[in-house]
């Protein structure tokens, strides 16, 4: 079942539906236990965050993405199926690109950003 939500929400996120991402990870939260649970948690609030971009509530969307490295940077490259590293690294440039724009050393927030999240590749081994 988690593994439909997670694909659930990747699909949501990268149509850019960053609420019904928020809705799927946060569903992904309600059956997690232990390491699991701070997993969802990053990535519900990675989803709230983007959210947040594009309703442009800068401050918010800030703390929803720091939120979220926070929680998702202690499971490496990949975890559950996941891409974590990518991404952590959208939240890294996108938090850079509005601090940026917050300080007014850019005009505007480049949309081009944001990230597309990435299901790990299983490799099955027939031994």
């Amino acid at each position: 079942m988690q593994d439909r939500i997670l694909a659930e929400m990747v699909t949501a996120f990268n149509r850019r539906d960053f609420g019904k991402a928020a809705e799927r990870a946060a569903e992904g939260l309600l059956g997690a236990e232990g390491r699991d649970e701070v997993f969802w948690m990053g990535l519900g609030d990675a989803c709230e965050g983007y959210r947040c971009l594009l309703a442009e509530d800068t401050d918010r969307a800030e703390r929803h993405m720091i939120a979220a490295m926070q929680n998702l940077r202690t499971f490496g490259f990949s975890y559950q199926g996941f891409q974590v590293t990518a991404l952590l690294a959208g939240l890294r440039r996108c938090t850079e690109e509005m601090r940026l724009v917050k300080g007014r050393h850019k005009r505007v927030f480049d949309i081009t950003l944001l990230p597309q999240l990435r299901l790990a590749l299983k490799v099955e081994e027939n031994v």
